[in-house]
């Protein structure tokens, strides 16, 4: 859709009076907008494809996936968000224009993108999104830490003196780095380069610490590149938490090695127990499958089986600790031909509900072991 006819178009879009052909039109500017902003991540080094093939069309699919929220319905037929979002702009209340609209869009759609960005990356990686959480936490309890947002990407930085305790500590978002005084941006050193992620890790490794908790985590890798001019003095956030994870990974790897021959008979009765309780979690979910879907005719038996081993393998990864795939790629295992189209208009509701109450009742079963 020409970006200049949204004025006329927009006012039958939330009467109601468009066409089929003029809403797959606006559908594919949504797109594309939506689109834009996604490989503008990736440029600025966000790894936004799962598969990584720059010739796949995953984006493609990501950007619908993305921006398919803002066409749902009601009872009525009326797209609720985008009513609610632009009557306010068009008569009888106000009277933007083709640019004000089209800023308004832009602003709607990659709002929406970001949202739907941050739900698929901690379905995709729980643990990861967990690490940031947490140092986003740090940062905002510390009054000795601070960050910036340049280019899309969030930096970490230790202050140039402390607060003084019980002094006022900025909260919220990171500032843009355009916000920061010019003695900071001077502090910073943003003139020199980044130091190497494989030399920021092995420094660390040298004062890594098994009971640090997260913000002395962030001191100690800031400390290393503190006092060393060659380098920036402040760290993106994605490679703190990429080294927080790796190191986890390796401390963890090592522990199991070292004790694989010392399990105890009650280090094998809690296994056993696990398993109990992951085969009590897919007993409830079997029953769910039968009595709220099948017998009802909303899922069919051979569909009800497929979302049954497919969730039994979900709970396999959570016990062994293995990287957790996507609803998506997880239920294409058993339904190869499945689209991205086809499971969210097909699949998603019911899948992803029942994924989320299979994990809820698998925390809860854990829990009574602990």
């Amino acid at each position: 859709m020409d970006a200049k006819k949204l004025s006329s178009f927009l006012p039958l879009l939330c009467g109601g009076g468009y066409t089929q052909s003029e809403l797959a039109e606006f559908i594919d500017l949504v797109q594309k907008i939506s689109l834009s902003y996604l490989k503008y991540q990736e440029i600025i080094g966000k790894h936004i494809r799962w598969e990584r093939r720059r010739k796949s069309s995953e984006l493609d699919d990501l950007a619908i996936d993305c921006v398919a929220g803002l066409f749902m319905r009601n009872d009525a037929g009326e797209f609720v968000q985008l009513k609610r979002y632009f009557g306010q702009y068009l008569p009888p209340y106000g009277s933007a224009n083709d640019v004000e609209l089209l800023i308004l869009l832009r602003r709607l759609v990659i709002k929406k993108t970001k949202q739907e960005l941050s739900r698929i990356f901690k379905e995709r990686d729980p643990e990861g999104a967990k690490i940031i959480r947490n140092i986003r936490v740090a940062v905002k309890s510390s009054n000795d830490l601070a960050t910036f947002r340049e280019m899309g990407r969030e930096y970490i930085y230790l202050r140039k003196a402390k607060i003084a305790r019980g002094a006022h500590v900025p909260m919220g978002m990171a500032v843009k780095a355009s916000e920061l005084s010019e003695s900071t941006l001077a502090y910073l050193r943003k003139i020199k380069p980044a130091i190497p992620e494989k030399t920021l890790k092995n420094g660390y490794l040298d004062l890594y610490g098994p009971k640090d908790h997260v913000s002395m985590t962030i001191r100690k890798m800031l400390s290393i590149i503190r006092g060393d001019g060659r380098y920036q003095n402040f760290l993106a956030t994605d490679i703190v938490a990429r080294i927080i994870r790796h190191t986890n990974l390796e401390v963890v790897r090592a522990r199991l090695i070292s004790d694989i021959e010392d399990l105890s008979p009650l280090d094998y009765l809690r296994l056993k127990e696990i398993d109990e309780a992951k085969d009590r979690v897919l007993l409830k979910i079997r029953q769910k499958l039968q009595h709220q879907y099948i017998s009802s005719g909303k899922v069919t038996t051979a569909k009800g089986d497929i979302y049954y081993r497919t969730l039994s393998d979900v709970l396999e990864d959570i016990t062994h600790s293995k990287k957790i795939e996507s609803y998506f790629r997880q239920l294409r295992k058993y339904m190869p031909e499945l689209t991205q189209r086809r499971y969210r208009q097909e699949e998603r509701t019911i899948f992803e509900y029942l994924g989320k109450l299979t994990k809820k009742w698998y925390r809860e079963e854990l829990k009574e072991l602990l």
